[in-house]
């Protein structure tokens, strides 16, 4: 899967998901957002289609098929090539690359900006 149509993947995903949290009714929510409900009806299919399709794993599911989460424990280790970008996943469906060296202060002061502080 290329890379622009995963990260349009993990967007809707995101979008769906504050959807079904908002209380709102998918026409409320669209308006709300300024989005086109057939985008969101479209999309919602697709991605319950894509999670039919992809074996199911042990452990807890949650109630919407293709939405489950699991965070692990990672170190990141410095090289003696160019520093990677690093790819940071927010709540609301976006993502943010920085780069692997950034200073945790700016990298906390940048995501409190965001609103995605408390989730460091």
């Amino acid at each position: 899967m290329g890379q622009r149509r995963k990260d349009r993947e993990v967007l809707w995903r995101g979008v769906i998901k504050r959807q079904a949290s908002s209380g709102l009714s998918v026409a409320a929510f669209c308006r709300q957002e300024s989005i086109s409900a057939a985008s969101f009806y479209g999309w919602r299919q697709k991605l319950r289609d894509r999670a039919r399709e992809v074996p199911q794993q042990d452990g807890p599911v949650d109630e919407e098929p293709g939405y489950t989460a699991q965070l692990i424990p990672v170190r990141i280790e410095a090289t003696a090539t160019l520093p990677t970008p690093v790819r940071i996943f927010l709540s609301h469906g976006m993502s943010l690359e920085v780069s692997a060296g950034i200073d945790r202060r700016a990298l906390v002061e940048l995501l409190a900006a965001l609103g995605e502080a408390q989730r460091c």
